[in-house]
């Protein structure tokens, strides 16, 4: 494993983002796994600056003040926080909100590390927009920041007050008990008098949220009794996985490991923009969907963490068609020499993408552009047979509508040297079609 170099703040602004602008800023103090490099990432069709680890200053999320006034700018921070620390099961609280013409950095104290990694993993992250939901990942955010063991357990059952209700609590968590999964939970239910359900529920409403939130009356957590605390801290993961659980089952809004583990990811975007009616009759063999009325956005084809590719951006949606329980896409340039070809495998929840067939275009017209396109398709290969992500995201907005797991390639003997010097074969060539004014023939 490659250990991700840590920057000073100076050095992770690239020269766009030095550039002035209206900025909204949060710092952070994460306790999960942030990035040590600059991310971007657009979320309902809002543009987040994910700002690293670095040896000198907090990381932060910022957005650019288009339209929207601060505090609406920093709701959609907070938001995205909350998300963010539910796809990685981790706490973000904010120190503070800052602003201006320039990406300002807040110091740190030196001294006490950060976890870190490359970078977010950013495939999944669910479009929250129901009330109950939102409050609910807010709370989950709240808790797994918190330093304070007692507080941390109140507002992990606060979760599930808003998930649940308060008067269902009790039922609810003892039908749930037999489905958790997660190690700690289920020793901490092994130490709660031998693990009855209904016990459980009980002993972690009295003793837990009720000796918490109430002082007048037994029994009362107190903050210098050990015993209170080392026993909350073993039954805390307990309860944290019940919030988990009542917010995925109840609200409806997955975990990581759920996402990943049926690859749910990969469609997610394109369900959205089929519906679901489409999407349930695409799974019917017999019934052959209407695809008439489905709006396809113009699409960039690329690969994650890598620069773009020109000759994969901007693709429209050139022909579909409904084949085996199978959704066949067809994007292609405005000019028509290439064409890229994707399979909405819904029965299997996979994007499907032949290297060897899906990308293709017109013979060689003589043109600068298509030397162009033809050395950047060779770019592109090169870089996703060596583990490349596939992903697709809308043109106009950045939002990533589909990603594939890294390509694993079998049977195939990759040359990097050998790519690049086929570019750059091709890149010559369309500098001397354009010396002798062969600039593009068919525009």
């Amino acid at each position: 494993m490659i250990i991700p170099e840590i920057l000073d703040y100076k050095d992770v602004l690239t020269e766009e983002m030095r550039k002035p602008a209206n900025w909204i800023i949060a710092y952070i103090e994460p306790s999960m796994a942030w990035p040590a490099r600059v991310q971007r990432i657009v979320y309902f069709g809002q543009e987040f600056l994910i700002l690293p680890v670095t040896n000198d200053a907090y990381p932060a999320v910022a957005v650019k003040a288009c339209g929207a006034n601060d505090d609406e700018l920093r709701e959609r921070i907070l938001r995205f926080l909350s998300v963010l620390s539910w796809i990685k099961d981790g706490g973000a609280s904010v120190v503070s909100f800052g602003g201006g013409s320039h990406l300002l950095a807040h110091l740190r104290p030196k001294g006490g590390g950060l976890m870190i990694c490359n970078e977010i993993d950013l495939r999944y992250l669910p479009r929250v927009s129901a009330p109950k939901a939102r409050l609910a990942l807010a709370l989950m955010r709240e808790g797994r920041s918190l330093k304070h063991i007692a507080y941390s357990f109140l507002t992990f059952w606060r979760v599930m007050e808003v998930a649940v209700g308060k008067n269902e609590i009790m039922d609810w968590i003892a039908k749930a008990i037999p489905r958790l999964t997660e190690a700690r939970a289920k020793e901490a239910i092994g130490k709660i008098q031998d693990g009855d359900e209904k016990i459980i529920s009980e002993h972690l409403y009295v003793s837990g949220r009720c000796a918490i939130a109430h002082a007048g009356s037994e029994p009362i957590v107190d903050p210098d009794q050990p015993k209170d605390t080392w026993r909350l801290a073993q039954e805390m993961p307990l309860v944290e996985a019940l919030a988990v659980l009542a917010i995925e089952e109840v609200l409806g809004v997955q975990t990581s490991s759920t996402i990943y583990r049926e690859h749910l990811y990969e469609l997610g975007g394109f369900k959205r923009i089929f519906g679901e009616n489409v999407v349930r009759n695409a799974l019917d063999r017999v019934a052959t969907p209407d695809l008439s009325d489905v709006d396809v956005p113009i699409v960039d084809i690329g690969l994650m963490s890598r620069e773009p590719f020109q000759a994969l951006q901007a693709l429209r949606l050139s022909s579909m068609a409904h084949e085996n329980g199978m959704i066949q896409l067809q994007f292609s340039r405005g000019d028509g020499r290439l064409q890229v070809q994707l399979g909405l495998n819904f029965e299997e929840e996979r994007l499907e993408f032949d290297i060897f067939n899906a990308v293709f275009g017109t013979p060689d017209d003589g043109s600068a552009t298509w030397a162009d396109i033809k050395a950047d398709a060779n770019d592109f290969m090169k870089w996703y047979f060596l583990n490349g992500c596939l992903t697709v995201s809308d043109s106009e907005t950045g939002e990533l509508i589909a990603r594939k797991d890294e390509f694993v390639p079998v049977n195939v003997t990759v040359d990097p040297d050998a790519f690049d010097d086929e570019a750059a074969k091709w890149r010559n060539i369309a500098n001397e079609r354009r010396i002798s004014g062969q600039d593009d023939p068919q525009v």
